[in-house]
């Protein structure tokens, strides 16, 4: 099916080229161009201007340059700075290079020679916190840099005069002429919030023709001030029109920043609020708005706002040179990307007419009508601005270029451009509708006193109508010539006209395609290339989901567009590149066609009869349903072939009661669209006849019951191998089961160490086809767990030196089997060893064994290596006795009672007897141990008690010596172990009382020294 809509109107116009006042640009980083008359531009590399964002230029009547300025510097026509304008020697004006409009330069009516340089100032939120004093930096750049020398003041709004006929001392050509005058646009109130910021950064003027006057306006809060400027100077009173919305101080400086502009005809206002937040110095994003204004030229009051767009980020802001069109550069709220958005002031609502003719991830800024009516788009950082070439022309008409207008080379952009008296830009006459084949309207301005005119098309043919239409003939540039008559004059514009070629969108065939999902991707470039065919203008082509989007060429489908199921309806734009207002539509249907599931049947398995011969036959039909799974049966259809290409072609198709040839054999399967049998999948499954088993008989499983309490594990798969006899493992399975009716039902398999519930216990046996369980057969066994040999021999058994022994194994075995080779019970050992037994009994599948260990050990009589003893206390002292030998012994000092330890403690002095008993009965062993005490004191005074001082038991060392010493360590006496003792004299004298000391030598070699005491 094919639809074609031809449309030929679309709107395009320009204006005469007429005072030339704004025919110079100087901006951003030493940037520059120059409108020519011809309507070319040249870019220059002339000017000295190094701006962030404000700055102004003013040329003559015919084009010639005056002077420029970034709003703190002026430069004069030959880029010489003006002596009383240089802002780094101090003389410099208010302005601020990194405020928005940082000025603008208005001539004064009447004056040729003088103008003057309104600027704004930066409203800093840092200045503002030390008002009235200013702020001493350093300043936090967060947001846009900040200039360094700046003055630390919030300026607010001022005016300075030029006087172009005065020479600066440097020769300059003007010179400022007057000191910077300051115009009130806050509440004065010392203690307010407004003194401290002033004004916005916003400033823009505009000409009442009438009244020879010019308005410059500005805005703070939610009032905009309008300053006229007269023959006689600046009013400095302004009149004030307070009107939504309010513009809180706490979010400057960022509240601050956004154009302000007039409309070229001097009836509209608009403004752009980058932002409306709270956060003082800080980020808001998504609070801006724009706003438009009734403007009055002869009262100069604001009125009646219209929200254009709101919640975003804008700040550049244009009108057209007919003043019935509004552009703004916004960024967006959500996702940082930023737009150039065109509104139609003539649509009934503005904010809906928005159409966003560029948006991207760029940076788009400062917009500014120029002299041959194009738009300019300031970006950042670039070698080049954006140019909307026809800014009248509704919607993407207007045609905007991202890298229209190159700069000289090492020039860059910044973010503003230079705004201008919008008076300069009213247009002289327009034009609308260029595209071949329709009538070119063009339209006079302003008739006022005009008696004539003579339009000259530029193709040969003329016309002397006010409002002419004109068709021409063939496409291609026109230079159209207005000359009209006055009373008084005669006077020319002249502007060139593109007339575009109208494409032809050939017919395009509808699109039928199958897809995998709810909705296809389809590629519409094919569609694209049909329509244009042989053609070999500059078209292109775009896609619409309808005739209306196609039309006002909004929502323009990708090239690869996605469909749901179902009949689409596509309209293919084919349009001029050149002036996409040309063009013609082409429709056709994308038909989309759900491509069916082809769900994999599970695989087909027959189990084969007794023959086993692999021939079957099978129902294919049961397969149908799991082919189609949840899918209307009533729109799909399934067959079934030998082979994949037959699937494919459909072709040869299988009998529902089909007998395999080969086994395994592969069924391929198709499912079809019923509305589109090519919209197909298909899929295969395997067809399998299943070789039927055999379990064969299984003899008793016995195993050695190790706990002898009727249960054990039994490892079931020793058992496979005669239930398979010869059958493949790889083929065939066995399970195994505690009834014939698990085995059965292939059911609660038992596992392959399986412990049994009683003893013995029969086992059933499923023999099954691994590719198919339905093919199986059973069989049984029995599992028992028979009783072990239990032994009950001790560990170690002692053997004295030079003897033997009988070992021992209980009777009622049925084999004996001893470390030695020996297979009797018993036997007789007479040498240290271990000894090893193993009995056994012996049953009908396996003989259980159960073995035990004796250690004989070699036992014998103690010898004695050493005693040692701790004396010389009444009642602590102790014997260690210390022996070799392989027995076991036991220690006593009576020579009844034994211990396990060798030492005997809390003894007083005296002899023992020491006995060391082998435990295994091989033996005892003695010996004589003496210990010796002395007595504290003595008292030698004839009562025979304590009368001598003697060593106690001492008469058990008859060697003991004892050498007796006075205090001076003098020997008084000494005394052996026989000895009475000593009696206190010494040659026949009874010494004093008092301590004496002594050594006693033994007979080991030993000595010990203490001391006692003489009483009497």
């Amino acid at each position: 099916m094919r639809k074609n809509f031809t449309l030929l109107l679309f709107f395009l116009s320009f204006f005469a080229f007429s005072q030339q006042e704004a025919s110079v640009w100087y901006f951003g980083a030493f940037a520059g161009l120059k409108f020519n008359t011809d309507g070319s531009v040249t870019p220059l590399s002339n000017g000295q201007i190094n701006t962030n964002e404000g700055c102004s230029t003013i040329a003559d009547f015919n084009g010639n340059l005056l002077f420029y300025t970034d709003g703190r510097t002026v430069w004069d026509r030959n880029h010489i700075i003006m002596p009383n304008g240089d802002y780094f020697s101090g003389t410099g004006l208010y302005g601020d290079p990194s405020s928005t409009q940082s000025g603008i330069i208005v001539p004064k009516p009447g004056n040729p020679d003088v103008y003057y340089i309104f600027t704004v100032d930066e409203p800093h939120h840092l200045n503002a916190t030390t008002y009235p004093n200013a702020f001493p930096g350093p300043y936090n750049p967060e947001g846009g840099v900040i200039p360094t020398a700046d003055d630390g003041r919030n300026n607010g709004f001022n005016y300075t005069e030029v006087d172009l006929s005065l020479t600066g001392s440097n020769g300059s050509v003007g010179d400022i002429s007057t000191t910077i005058t300051h115009l009130i646009t806050y509440d004065l109130n010392p203690s307010g919030e407004e003194i401290k910021f002033k004004c916005s950064e916003k400033i823009t003027a505009v000409r009442n023709f009438v009244a020879n006057e010019y308005w410059v306006i500005t805005h703070f809060l939610d009032k905009f001030y309008a300053f006229r400027i007269t023959a006689s100077g600046v009013v400095s009173t302004p009149v004030v029109s307070q009107i939504g919305p309010l513009i809180p101080t706490s979010g400057y400086r960022r509240n601050s920043i956004g154009y302000l502009k007039a409309s070229p005809d001097g009836t509209k206002i608009a403004i752009a609020h980058e932002e409306a937040g709270t956060v003082a110095g800080g980020t808001s994003f998504g609070t801006g708005m724009v706003r438009l204004y009734d403007f009055d030229l002869n009262t100069g009051i604001i009125s009646s706002e219209v929200p254009v767009v709101s919640n975003v980020s804008p700040y550049g802001i244009e009108f057209s040179s007919d003043s019935k069109k509004l552009y703004a550069t916004y960024r967006n709220q959500f996702d940082s990307s930023m737009a150039l958005a065109q509104y139609d002031l003539e649509a009934a609502d503005v904010a809906a007419s928005q159409v966003k003719v560029f948006e991207d991830f760029v940076n788009l800024y400062a917009l500014q009508l120029a002299p041959n009516g194009k738009i300019y788009c300031a970006i950042p950082n670039q070698t080049s601005l954006g140019v909307i070439n026809n800014p009248e022309a509704l919607g993407v008409a207007c045609n905007y270029d991202p890298i229209g207008q190159t700069l000289s080379s090492g020039r860059f952009s910044t973010l503003g451009l230079p705004p201008f008296i919008t008076s300069f830009f009213n247009a002289a006459f327009t034009m609308q509708y260029f595209c071949l084949g329709a009538q070119t309207a063009f339209e006079i301005t302003n008739t006022q006193n005009v008696v004539s005119v003579f339009w000259d098309f530029g193709d040969g043919f003329t016309s002397t109508d006010f409002n002419p239409m004109h068709t021409y003939a063939s496409p291609g540039l026109y230079n159209v010539t207005l000359t009209a008559t006055t009373p008084t004059d005669v006077s020319s514009a002249s502007r060139e006209v593109m007339i575009y070629e109208v494409p032809v969108a050939n017919a395009i065939p509808d699109r039928d395609v199958c897809s995998a999902n709810a909705t296809a991707s389809v590629s519409l470039l094919n569609a694209g290339t049909t329509a244009i065919g042989a053609q070999t203008g500059t078209f292109d082509v775009a896609y619409f989901a309808s005739m209306q989007d196609a039309t006002s060429n909004t929502n323009p489908l990708a090239t690869m567009a996605t469909f749901p199921v179902g009949a689409t309806e596509i309209f293919v734009k084919v349009f001029n590149t050149g002036n996409p207002a040309c063009y013609d539509i082409a429709s056709f249907m994308v038909n989309v066609y759900r491509q069916p599931i082809a769900n994999t049947p599970t695989a087909y398995l027959i189990c084969d009869d007794s023959s086993n011969d692999g021939l079957e036959i099978f129902d294919l039909q049961s397969k149908i349903i799991e082919v189609l799974g949840t899918q209307n049966a009533a729109a799909y259809s399934v067959s079934f072939h030998p082979s994949q290409a037959e699937a494919d072609l459909n072709s040869n198709a299988l009998a529902l009661n089909y007998q395999n040839t080969t086994n395994p054999q592969t069924i391929f399967v198709r499912i079809q669209n019923n509305a589109m049998p090519d919209c197909f999948e298909t899929t295969q499954f395997q067809i399998t006849v299943s070789q039927l088993p055999v379990a064969n008989p299984l003899p008793i499983l016995e195993i050695c019951d190790e706990g002898n309490d009727g249960e054990e594990t039994f490892d079931l798969t020793s058992q496979n191998v005669a239930a398979l006899l010869g059958q493949s493992s790889a083929n065939f399975d066995v399970t195994y089961h505690l009834t014939s009716q698990e085995a059965i039902l292939d059911t609660s398999y038992l596992p392959a160490n399986y412990t049994n519930s009683i003893n013995p216990q029969t086992i059933y046996v499923r023999v099954t086809n691994k590719s198919n369980r339905t093919c199986f057969d059973t069989t049984s066994f029995t599992i028992n767990a028979v009783p072990k040999p239990e032994l009950d021999l001790p560990s170690v058994l002692p053997l004295c030196e030079g003897t033997s022994m009988t070992l021992s194994a209980p009777a009622g075995f049925d084999t004996y089997l001893w470390s030695t080779g020996e297979t009797t019970s018993d036997i007789i050992v007479s040498q240290p060893d271990t000894y090893t037994v193993t009995t056994g009994f012996v049953y009908s599948t396996v003989t259980c064994e159960t073995s035990a260990t004796i250690e004989v050990e070699n036992s014998n009589v103690a010898t004695f290596t050493g005693i040692d003893i701790h004396d010389w206390t009444d009642n602590h002292n102790t014997i260690s006795i210390f022996v070799t030998g392989d027995g076991d012994y036991e220690y006593s000092l009576d020579g009844f009672n034994y211990q396990t330890s060798n030492e005997f403690s809390g003894l007083i002095p005296g002899e023992y007897t020491v006995y060391v008993n082998d435990a295994n009965g091989c033996g005892l062993v003695t010996d004589t141990v003496y210990l010796l005490m002395y007595p504290k004191f003595f008292t030698p005074n004839g009562d025979a008690q304590n009368d001598y001082w003697q060593i106690k038991a001492s008469q058990s060392e008859p060697d003991l010596e004892v050498l007796i010493f006075d205090r001076y360590g003098k020997i008084v006496t000494s005394i052996h172990a026989n000895d009475k003792g000593w009696d206190g004299t010494y040659n026949g004298k009874q010494l004093p009382s008092t301590d004496y000391w002594f050594v006693a030598k033994r007979q080991n070699g030993r000595e010990y020294r203490g001391h006692f005491s003489l009483k009497r």
